[in-house]
């Protein structure tokens, strides 16, 4: 977080965007069919890249729900079926989705519940479909699921693997090649710290494979069509240049930084202060089950939630995060997401520990 900013900001994305990356969106505007376009697309891609260990990275104009669009759109066919695995609001919303493109299969736990191989092996064993979805991080509870060892699993068994890694990436590890994932997403405004405007859509050797031998029903996101624009480092649709300013900006501030392994152990030692805190400074338990703990999200019970979040943001200026799904109206989110200012985070832990003992 920057402590320039007057409202802040822990909510899990849009996240505080540092004034460095803030600024770079004022720089003037480039011809999206020009060689600076290319050079700034190239940059982007050839930073991200490690991060993912991936055949294909695209630029996606729209949320990180328009990429993750993308994999379902390029991946599924309608007489196929696709095993959805969910655990929160967001594992929901990917089976509704999937269901559009094929016949869904859906698996679910309890909220605050995580997948392991362990659990996902008897589905995936006894399913006939023909690709497999997940999410990585559910941010409605702050569960980190193990999506590694299911989606290497489930390629085992013939499976496509498809990865919601939008509020992930960047905060965890993510080595498609390693874990066995075929088409991943994510966004500008989870772990990059970058304003909302802008999807990453990543694909493998075996993703590739299959996206190509598909007829696309989503015109504008046809992956053969992106495929063909990055050839000369292009987008087939007007990209939003600023939000790229914005993270080529990140990318450099993540190398200045440490390079990505240092970015995502930011996370994970933000997500162990937070949890202390839930644990010691306000005597509650963090509500993910243990050895499932978000990088990113750490949540526990507080009923009539949204009363302390209203005082947060009258006394303190902090805008904390609403809670929805099988846990609205009593659930309490605090989330570490992006460039990690650890000053500020603890400022505004100190701010939730006021309201909350005030409160009782």
């Amino acid at each position: 977080m920057d402590s320039e900013v007057l409202i802040m900001l822990l909510t899990p994305g849009p996240v505080a965007v540092p004034k460095r990356i803030l600024q770079a969106q004022a720089r003037e505007m480039i011809y999206h069919r020009g060689a600076e376009v290319e050079a700034l697309i190239k940059g982007i891609v050839d930073g991200m890249l490690p991060g993912f260990n991936c055949e294909d990275l695209f630029l996606i104009s729209g949320s990180g729900t328009n990429a993750i669009e993308m994999c379902l759109a390029n991946c599924c066919k309608k007489e196929e079926k696709i095993l959805v695995f969910s655990n929160g609001e967001f594992g929901n919303r990917l089976a509704e989705m999937a269901s559009l493109y094929s016949t869904m299969q859906q698996e679910k736990l309890p909220v605050g519940k995580g997948w392991s191989l362990e659990r996902a092996k008897a589905a995936i064993d006894s399913s006939d479909a023909q690709a497999l979805a997940m999410v990585y991080n559910e941010t409605s509870t702050g569960v980190g699921n193990r999506v590694g060892e299911i989606c290497k699993y489930a390629k085992s068994k013939g499976m496509l693997t498809i990865v919601d890694a939008v509020s992930a990436w960047g905060a965890y590890e993510f080595d498609m090649q390693k874990m066995g994932i075929d088409f991943a997403a994510t966004a500008s405004q989870k772990a990059l710290a970058c304003p909302p405007g802008l999807g990453f859509f990543a694909a493998s050797k075996a993703g590739q494979e299959r996206a190509v031998s598909l007829k696309c029903p989503v015109d504008i996101l046809d992956y053969r069509k992106f495929k063909k624009s990055m050839e000369k480092f292009q987008t087939p649709w007007t990209p939003p240049i600023s939000t790229m300013f914005a993270v080529q900006e990140s990318l450099k501030m993540i190398a200045e930084k440490g390079g990505l392994d240092a970015h995502i152990k930011s996370h994970m030692e933000a997500a162990a202060l937070a949890r202390e805190f839930v644990e010691k400074e306000l005597g509650r338990e963090v509500f993910a089950e243990k050895g499932f703990y978000s990088n990113t999200i750490t949540g526990f019970i507080l009923e009539g939630a949204d009363d302390y979040r209203k005082k947060l943001r009258e006394r303190h200026n902090l805008v904390t995060a609403r809670d929805f799904g099988d846990v609205k109206g009593k659930f309490f989110r605090i989330c570490h997401l992006g460039h990690i200012d650890v000053a500020q985070l603890k400022v505004a832990l100190s701010y939730i520990k006021d309201v909350v003992n005030e409160q009782g």
